[in-house]
């Protein structure tokens, strides 16, 4: 605690000395409850008022410190600046973002790159735990959901269509003609790729199948726009009384190209969000086919290549979602092997190519069409195995060991009963190895209501004919 508080206080010593240089007019400047609020992955965040006294008047700001971190990064390069003049851009635009004060790329200062912006009061859907299982989102009405979630789609619409020319946002990397939008961005994912493994042995055979895949499919987009990067619901802050939108954040990931892969990654994050939690999407919360035809509705547009960009934001999420599990491993977080291979975008992406199921096994792509087992083994007081066949969506639950399951799952019957009831999150118990899952996990979530029923069940016979 007191070196996280010596730490606090050389920050805002030298950030004081700082802003006397850039508030030359002002005096008394005074930096008030400085924080760190528990946000933010890629960037290192801290909130505090800002007062002081100029023309003789008392004057005050709510302000946003956002620094590159030092250690334990989620990209391999953090462009601070590049974020700052995109925000900077789309200030006298429709796109709604926060006031951008200053930059400093003098890492001397405080430790760090950084910049300053306004901090703005309202609302913002939380990743972990998932907003379909609490928070704003959970609680609103379905149609509250609704509005929040059009009102995020029709931000990125105005973010796609904005003239990034006439902006000067031409140093994202102007693309040229043909397919070089598409290849610069593969590109970098494959740099990202290499960047993410500890070796070159290190091996992630469905994610590198899969860019194998984008490269052979690449196309030239119709258009070439400024894309969000990392667009999503959680992104935006809604105001409070009426959920309106009143800004888009996060910008690490703005890039120049095809505007169907922020759609895709829109739609994608969101179902991450419900089925890697072992959630269901809420009630009011609009299909995917539903938000296709909006964006094409708003934009003119008409959206062809979004099989592309499902299987590119699977595979963009995935290399993300194996850096930040890297990134909690080294902060002392158990995080068991099998997930960097077998998660839920790995588990998409071997559906979507018709690749073999991550962790073995065989990928099931429609439970209404298929035989699937899934095998439970609990372990402990009151533990027992059984497991549940569905026959095209027809289940029935056995007790024993079925021979070959598609999925087999592991864990304490202690566990798993806590699971059920919802006191145990199901990312914390994969993530922490007290769940493990072997083969199709898609099958776990798919008869997700099948399993909690059958869970609660008394333990019965096997059925003989």
């Amino acid at each position: 605690m007191k070196n996280a508080e010596d730490a606090i206080g050389r920050i805002t010593s030298r950030l004081l000395s700082w802003l006397g240089e850039r508030m030359p007019k002002a005096g008394n400047i005074a930096i008030r409850d400085f924080q760190k609020p528990g946000m933010g992955l890629s960037n290192e965040t801290y909130l505090f008022n800002l007062t002081w006294e100029e023309a003789g008047a008392h004057k005050s700001q709510a302000m946003v410190l956002r620094c590159a971190p030092q250690d334990h990064k989620v990209f391999p390069d953090y462009h601070l600046g590049r974020q700052f003049l995109i925000m900077k851009a789309l200030r006298n635009t429709d796109v709604p973002v926060p006031e951008m004060y200053w930059f400093e790329e003098d890492k001397t200062v405080i430790g760090s790159p950084f910049y300053l912006m306004e901090r703005l009061y309202g609302r913002v859907l939380q990743d972990y735990p998932s907003y379909h299982g609490s928070g704003i989102y959970f609680e609103a009405t379905p149609e509250q959901r609704a509005k929040i979630w059009w009102g995020s789609l029709e931000t990125l619409v105005k973010i796609n269509m904005l003239d990034w020319k006439s902006l000067g946002l031409d140093f994202l990397g102007e693309p040229e003609g043909g397919s070089d939008p598409i290849d610069r961005q593969l590109a970098y994912w494959e740099r990202y790729l290499a960047w993410i493994k500890d070796s070159e042995a290190e091996r992630h055979p469905v994610l590198e199948k899969a860019m194998e895949w984008l490269a052979g499919n690449t196309y030239e987009p119709e258009r070439v726009c400024l894309c969000w990067g990392d667009a999503r619901i959680g992104n935006t802050l809604y105001r409070p009384a009426d959920l309106e939108v009143m800004a888009a954040f996060d910008w690490e990931m703005a890039f120049l190209g095809d505007p169907e892969a922020d759609l895709a990654w829109f739609i994608f994050i969101d179902r991450y969000l419900a089925e890697e939690y072992g959630l269901q999407r809420l009630e009011g919360s609009p299909e995917p086919d539903e938000t296709v035809k909006r964006y094409e509705a708003i934009t003119g547009w008409k959206v062809r290549n979004y099989f592309y960009n499902q299987v590119f934001a699977a595979a963009r999420f995935g290399m993300v979602l194996i850096s930040v599990l890297k990134k909690m491993r080294r902060q002392g977080i158990p995080i068991e092997e099998n997930m960097l291979q077998n998660n839920f975008c790995t588990r998409t992406l071997a559906g979507l190519l018709g690749l073999e199921a991550p962790g073995g096994g065989r990928s099931v792509k429609n439970i209404h069409e298929s035989l699937v087992t899934v095998q439970f083994n609990l372990t402990g007081p009151g533990g027992h195995d059984w497991y549940i066949v569905s026959d095209k969506g027809n289940a029935a639950r056995h007790e024993g060991r079925a021979e070959d399951p598609t999925c087999l799952v592991r864990a304490s019957a202690g566990d798993w009963a806590a699971l059920q009831s919802g006191e145990l999150n199901q990312l914390e118990a994969w993530s922490t190895g007290r769940l493990v899952v072997e083969g199709d996990l898609n099958v776990m979530m798919r008869l997700k209501d099948i399993i909690s029923r059958f869970s609660r069940e008394r333990s019965r016979p096997f059925p003989t004919e």
